[in-house]
C-alpha cells in the first residue's frame, strides 16, 4: 500500500528488501530496452544448460527485476518453470563453493516432492562409499599405527555432511548454517564433482519425468554478488555450472564484467546513470528515479520535489541508497514532528549517510582518488581487489556509456575531499 503519511513513507523505503509481487504496485521500469531483449534471449534459447548472467552495481534493483519477471512478462510462464535461489537467505555465508551452489539446486528441486527426495537423498547416500578410489571400506584395524589413523579419518570425511541426510533436519537450512558440514560436503565432494553434476542432471530428468513436464527449468540464482569473496567462484569454478542441465540466470559482480573469463559468456548489463562519461545529464535516468519515489508516495503533499531532487542527485543513480535516503529523511521527520519531508530533512538524510560511509573512506582513500580522477581502472589484480573492495562498500558505483566506467559515491565526495586536505597540509 502507497504511503498517505510520514510514518507509512518511514516503513515503505525499506532499503533491505526488494519488491515483490506484495507490492508489485511500487515497481517503475526501469530496463525497458535491455529487458526487452533478455526476454527475447530468453524465449528463444534452445540451450538447456545456458547461463545468462545479470551484471550490475549491488542495489541496483536486479533482484526486483528477476523477482517479477513472470509478473510482468508473463509469456515466459508457458515456456519455462521457475525456481529462484535468493542468496542473501540461502547463503548465509561468505565463503560459497561450487559445491554448495550444486547441492542448493539441487534442494530447489526436491523441497516440492517427498518422494524424490528420498529417492535422491538415498542415492546421495552412496557417495558414502565412493569417496575417493583410496577409501576403501575394507578391514580397519582397531589399531593405532599412523597408516590407519589417517584411513580411519579419511572414512570420516562426509560423515557430519550425511549426518544431515539421515536426519528429519531441513536440508537447507542444516547446511546454510553449519559450516562444519559445509567443510565436510566441500571435501567429500572436491574430487566428485563430475559425479555430483551428474547427479544434478539425473535429478533435474527424474523432476521433469515425475511432473510430466513439457516445460524447460530455468533456476535464478541472485546475490551472489553481494558476498565479500565470491571472485574465486566465478573467476575458476563457474563453468562447471554448464555441464548442469537446467537454464541459469546468475547475478554477477559488476566488477568482473569485463575479465577475459567472461570474453564469451551472455552478460546483460543492468543500470542507471546521472550523467554521461564525459559529465553530461542524463535527464532521462533522473525522471525514472524520481519516479520510484513518487511510486510508493499517495499524498504529493508528504514530500517536496525540491527533496526528491536532492535524494536523486545523491543517490548515485543507486535504487537502495535513493530508498535509504527517503528512509533517513522520513526518520528526520518523524523525530522532529515535521508534516513533509522538505529540503531540511533530505539534508540531515545526506548527512547521516556521510557519516556512515565516511569510515570506509579513509582507508582507501589512493584508491578512490584515482577512480575520481580516471573513470577506469587497469586490469591488475590489486586494482582489482581494490575494485571489488570499494564496490562492495558502495564507495564506487559502475556505470556504463557502451563500455563500463566508475564514479564516486556523491555521498562520499565531501568526505574524500576533507581527508585529502589534510593529508596534503
Amino acid at each position: 500500500m502507497k504511503a498517505s503519511s510520514i510514518k507509512d513513507i518511514y516503513n515503505v523505503f525499506i532499503h533491505e528488501e526488494y519488491l515483490q509481487e506484495k507490492n508489485e504496485d511500487f515497481y517503475v521500469p526501469l530496463y525497458q530496452r535491455q529487458l526487452k531483449k533478455f526476454i527475447t534471449a530468453l524465449m528463444q534459447n534452445m540451450i538447456p544448460s545456458k547461463s545468462f548472467f545479470i551484471a550490475g552495481q549491488s542495489g541496483n534493483g536486479k533482484s526486483s527485476v528477476l523477482n517479477l519477471l513472470t509478473r510482468n512478462y508473463p509469456q515466459l510462464d508457458e515456456k519455462y518453470e521457475f525456481h529462484y535461489i535468493a542468496g542473501r537467505k540461502v547463503f548465509l555465508y561468505d565463503d560459497i563453493d561450487i559445491i554448495d551452489i550444486l547441492l542448493m539446486i539441487s534442494s530447489k528441486l526436491l523441497e516440492n516432492s517427498s518422494s524424490l527426495k528420498n529417492q535422491y537423498f538415498a542415492k546421495l547416500k552412496t557417495f558414502e562409499d565412493i569417496k575417493d578410489g583410496t577409501l576403501q571400506q575394507s578391514e580397519l584395524k582397531s589399531d593405532i599405527s599412523k597408516d590407519n589413523l589417517m584411513a580411519k579419518a579419511k572414512l570420516s570425511i562426509g560423515a557430519k555432511f550425511f549426518s544431515i541426510l539421515n536426519s528429519s533436519a531441513d536440508f537447507e537450512a542444516s547446511y546454510k548454517i553449519n559450516e562444519e558440514i559445509r567443510k565436510d560436503a566441500r571435501k567429500l565432494f572436491s574430487i566428485k564433482k563430475k559425479e555430483l553434476i551428474d547427479f544434478v542432471n539425473d535429478l533435474i530428468l527424474d523432476y521433469k519425468t515425475e511432473k510430466n513436464l513439457s516445460k524447460d527449468l530455468i533456476i535464478i540464482i541472485d546475490d551472489l554478488e553481494k558476498k565479500d569473496n565470491i571472485d574465486k567462484l566465478f573467476l575458476k569454478d563457474i563453468q562447471l555450472l554448464n555441464q548442469v542441465n537446467i537454464l541459469k540466470v546468475i547475478t554477477m559482480p559488476i566488477h568482473l564484467q569485463r575479465n577475459n573469463t567472461f570474453a564469451d559468456k551472455d552478460i546483460r548489463e543492468f543500470g542507471l546513470k546521472l550523467t554521461t562519461f564525459d559529465g553530461v545529464s542524463f535527464e532521462q535516468d533522473k525522471e525514472l528515479l524520481k519516479n520510484i519515489i513518487k511510486a510508493r508516495i499517495e499524498k504529493e503533499e508528504l514530500i517536496t520535489d525540491e527533496a526528491i531532487s536532492l535524494a536523486v542527485e545523491f543517490s548515485g543513480g543507486n535504487l537502495r541508497q535513493l530508498i535509504k535516503l527517503v528512509h533517513f529523511a522520513a526518520e528526520e521527520a518523524l523525530t522532529f514532528d515535521s508534516s513533509s519531508i522538505t529540503k531540511k530533512e533530505m539534508l540531515a538524510s545526506i548527512e547521516e549517510l556521510e557519516r556512515e560511509l565516511s569510515s570506509k573512506v579513509m582507508g582507501m582513500r589512493s584508491f578512490l582518488n584515482i577512480i575520481k580522477d580516471t573513470k577506469i581502472a587497469n586490469d591488475k589484480e590489486e586494482t582489482l581487489i581494490s575494485l571489488a573492495k570499494a564496490s562492495r562498500m558502495e564507495l564506487i558505483f559502475a556505470y556504463f556509456n557502451g563500455t563500463i566506467w566508475y564514479g564516486l559515491n556523491p555521498a562520499i565526495e565531501k568526505t574524500l575531499s576533507l581527508y585529502n586536505n589534510i593529508h596534503n597540509k
